[in-house]
């Protein structure tokens, strides 16, 4: 049975929450080809206000956030960390912004308007720079039905990891060419513990029309061993005036993980179908959302080119809670190959995967967090990517440190 808001009754004030997370980066490109360097080191401050809802069948509250990023360390002039807006051929040494919204709650159902942070399969905003990207729109979410979790949204505008403003807009990622507002909606049902099902659909104004599938499964095999099997599946046509060109693409997934005490390793195939790459929505300032839950989109590369195919192969190692630290590791190789790059044209919008045949991907990541005493939930976390791609390569390295504060 579900609660009805005025069962809950936790109060405007009496239900909101208040945190400030600290998260220091270090950012580190090296470009072995003809791409420009990118190092930075910086310092940010998150503070995100939620409050509870009104008492009443139909709730009322309000959330804000305040980001703030500052340089430390400007890596000799170097630009395009994404941690900082730029000034001319220089960043700037610090940036700040304000969000807000409104929302409404009745029985198990919520809907947002204002600066939001959305996060699904075809519309997804990253937190991986020192403030997190955010949306302006609507957005309704809910759990009414029994197994059964709801997501519709509508946005007009947003700001990227270097934007201060909202009033930036929507590109194709891999193209670079406008869209218009985006709108989307979909669903998930989990009738069971081990799994589930998804579907969306979304609509990027004048570049495509995008469609989402995903199932997955947790087979039990014995006393801790499990079998996972997640399968991911995108089909892209054509919207509007087209943009980004004739589209017709359908990019799939299937990717497998054997658990085994503190082993996974999971092994991932796939591949893309048409006649143009599998693109994604960016920020106008040029930061890539996370609207690709394909197995083997990386840290760097996403291996989406036209008719390639990638297979990769990660292991990761929990190394479990000592009372004081929790420490992860993981390793994760992709290959990329059949690149169709005959199809490209060398001067049109999808230039990049002209003359490509192949791409390679090398991830490390590791993370440890503390568990106890005054430093509680401090986290530390090295990532590494090595990106071999037609002739160019790319070396890549993150450090993030983040500490959440409680406030109320």
């Amino acid at each position: 049975m579900k609660v009805q808001a005025e069962d809950v009754g936790e109060g405007l004030v009496e239900g909101g929450s208040a945190t400030i997370t600290a998260r220091n980066m270090y950012f580190n490109r090296n470009s072995l080809s003809h791409y420009p360097d990118a190092r930075g080191w910086g310092q940010g401050f998150q503070m995100d206000y939620q409050s509870g809802f009104t008492q009443g069948k139909v709730g009322l509250g309000l959330d804000a956030s305040a980001y703030t990023a500052y340089k430390l360390d400007g890596g000799r002039g170097t630009v395009g960390t994404g941690m900082f807006p730029a000034e001319g051929d220089r960043e700037r040494t610090e940036s700040a912004t304000l969000n807000a919204s409104v929302k409404m709650k009745w029985s198990n159902t919520v809907i947002k308007y204002g600066d939001l942070r959305p996060y699904n399969p075809v519309f997804a905003t990253p937190d991986l720079r020192l403030m997190p990207m955010t949306t302006r729109g609507i957005q309704l979410l809910s759990d009414d039905i029994d197994k059964v979790s709801i997501d519709i949204g509508h946005f007009h505008s947003t700001r990227g990891y270097t934007s201060t403003g909202h009033d930036g807009g929507f590109m194709a990622g891999y193209a670079a060419v406008d869209s218009g507002d985006v709108d989307y909606a979909g669903f998930t049902y989990t009738p069971l513990e081990q799994g589930g099902v998804g579907f969306y659909v979304s609509q990027a104004q004048d570049l495509w029309r995008q469609y989402y599938v995903n199932g997955n499964y947790s087979f039990v095999l014995t006393a801790g061993q499990t079998l996972g099997v997640d399968f991911n599946l995108y089909r892209s046509l054509d919207q509007g005036q087209a943009n980004a060109g004739d589209i017709n693409v359908t990019a799939w997934s299937l990717a497998t993980a054997y658990a085994n005490g503190p082993h996974t390793l999971t092994l991932s195939y796939q591949k893309i179908h048409g006649g143009q790459p599998f693109d994604y929505l960016m920020a106008s300032d040029g930061t890539y959302m996370d609207s690709i839950y394909l197995a083997n989109s990386s840290q760097y590369g996403d291996f989406n080119g036209l008719g390639e195919q990638s297979v990769g192969l990660a292991y990761e190692y929990d190394f479990g809670s000592t009372g004081v630290l929790h420490t992860t590791l993981g390793f994760k190789y992709i290959y990329g190959f059949d690149i169709d790059n005959e199809q490209v044209d060398p001067d049109g919008l999808y230039a990049y995967f002209a003359h490509a045949d192949k791409q390679i991907e090398r991830d490390v990541d590791i993370k440890t967090v503390v568990e106890a005493g005054p430093l509680k939930d401090l986290s530390v976390r090295v990532r590494y990517a090595e990106h071999a791609f037609s002739g160019d390569s790319v070396k890549q390295l993150r450090i993030i440190t983040q500490y959440p504060i409680n406030i109320f």
